[in-house]
């Protein structure tokens, strides 16, 4: 047992090796082998236990920052975040127990090759495991431009499937020299075409979006990035409104037709319904896309709001998936004293519609933060809500909550393969960087360093179209789990 602890252990740090952060992507395709060797021979019980010992080696590398979210904003010592820290690694990995345990079981019961159980498993576990810091196996490949086109037929689970069918198909083969036999050329075959197929589809579509992108008309934009953390925003309100007046002067000074603020990049106060926006622009004759708090009677959201160059306050979207701890507490309603205990936690209230934000002729999927990387969020923002679906996307946040780590290029990676899937650019202005401009291929075409404050302004073509993947949404997911009951409802091989 040993011996496959070991193995477990190595593709854990095989994994977060390859994944966002570190960034050695061909490690991608080998890191789950050791994993699967030691899966060899063992019960589906056993297959968990060591499962969910690889899921925890792989969030201890490439989640450290939680330590710095749990000592900074909620206020404990290191010793009980460090302890806070090991129990999230331990029930985010526990994603990867699952899945050893569903692909043991499928394999024991099907007998079919791993090139075939891999991604099915994984694809399944991935779409229905609740996760509090959402992250997907496929998102390694977003530095292979070409490979994760694919993306755009069938989301991000189409780049799980993709390394999952390479990664089994590679063990099928060392399996049968380890065991004599002959190399399963079915398996061998099919991830090759897969890989030929993936990239030729994106060879294809990295040009033709391009030709659209050249087509579409031409908006500019600029982007504010302010380099006020949480922190200082509570400590100095007007520090980050200050920034932005002067940012957004600059941007309009260059020609910005629209300026986009960060997450609650205006704080110094809630804004309420009616009220005027010229005090949010600073006096600046420019569209604006704000982060703001904003107030009802009962209730206060994270929201952004339009702001016409008028002055006018339009559309607003109030988000929807909260983050524990940070926006609200759970259990919070029921115990409010709770709240006392950690004053950097909100008390915020959920929106309840994804409807785009409307400014200078044109409509803009919204989304906050944590949001950008739900897919299923980001999909029902770009639906048509009954004037046609949106021409770009927009993400307000505040990375600030999770220090210097690996967090905010993990963000914004994930959040860059929604560009992909709705063939839209992606403008994200955050607090404390990485503000970019996202285009429709998922490349980064211009960033703001994070911990820096700066400026970025940019012409970005309103596009327009569908894709395969807002139509039929997440089918891998849905055709992996109906594999998984075909194989449950199926007669058992015989031993």
């Amino acid at each position: 047992m040993q011996r496959k602890l070991l193995l477990a252990t190595l593709s854990g740090v095989l994994y977060f090796l390859s994944w966002i952060g570190f960034g050695i992507w061909p490690l991608a395709f080998v890191c789950f082998l050791p994993l699967l060797w030691a899966l060899r021979d063992t019960t589906p019980r056993q297959a968990l236990k060591l499962g969910a010992w690889m899921g925890f080696v792989t969030h201890l590398g490439g989640y450290t920052w939680i330590v710095h979210l749990l000592t900074v904003f909620a206020f404990l010592p290191l010793p009980l975040a460090f302890l806070g820290y090991l129990l999230i690694c331990a029930a985010q990995g526990f994603l990867f127990g699952v899945f050893s345990f569903l692909l043991r079981w499928a394999c024991l019961r099907s007998g079919w090759r791993l090139a075939a159980l891999l991604p099915v498993a994984l694809v399944a576990t991935e779409f229905v495991y609740p996760l509090l810091f959402q992250s997907y196996t496929g998102v390694a490949l977003m530095p292979v431009l070409a490979l994760v086109q694919i993306a755009d037929l069938g989301g991000v689970l189409m780049l799980t499937a993709l390394q999952a069918l390479v990664n089994g198909a590679l063990f099928d083969h060392l399996q049968s020299l380890g065991d004599k036999k002959v190399s399963p050329l079915g398996a061998v075959l099919a991830s090759v075409a897969a890989l030929t197929l993936s990239g030729a589809y994106g060879f294809w579509q990295l040009g033709r979006v391009e030709k659209a992108e050249k087509a579409a008309p031409q908006l500019r934009v600029g982007l504010a990035q302010p380099n006020v953390g949480e922190l200082e925003l509570h400590e100095n309100p007007y520090a980050s409104v200050r920034t932005l007046w002067s940012e957004t002067a600059e941007l309009q000074g260059r020609g910005a037709q629209l300026v986009v603020w960060p997450e609650v990049g205006f704080n110094t106060q809630p804004v309420r319904d009616g009220a005027d926006g010229s005090l949010i622009q600073g006096g600046v004759p420019v569209s604006l896309i704000a982060g703001v708090e904003r107030m009802g009677p009962k209730d206060i959201w994270n929201s952004a709001i339009a702001i016409d160059k008028s002055g006018q306050i339009g559309d607003h979207f109030d988000k929807i998936a909260l983050l524990a701890f940070g926006e609200y507490i759970p259990g919070g309603e029921w115990f409010p004293q709770i709240y006392k205990w950690s004053p950097m936690s909100g008390h915020l209230s959920r929106g309840t519609s994804t409807a785009p934000l409307h400014l200078e002729g044109y409509r803009f999927a919204t989304f906050i933060c944590y949001e950008a990387i739900l897919p299923r969020i980001v999909q029902s923002s770009m639906a048509d809500h009954g004037d046609g679906r949106a021409h770009a996307m927009v993400n307000l946040t505040n990375d600030s909550w999770y220090g210097a780590g690996n967090e905010q290029e993990q963000h914004l990676m994930l959040a860059a393969v929604r560009a992909i899937e709705h063939r839209r650019w992606l403008l994200r202005a955050t607090s404390t960087g990485i503000s970019a401009f996202i285009d429709a291929t998922g490349r980064v075409v211009q960033r703001l360093a994070r911990n820096t404050q700066g400026v970025a302004v940019r012409d970005v073509p309103m596009m327009q179209g569908t894709t395969p993947y807002e139509v039929l949404g997440d089918w891998p997911g849905w055709l992996s789990l109906a594999t998984l009951l075909l194989i449950r409802l199926r007669k058992p091989r015989r031993a």
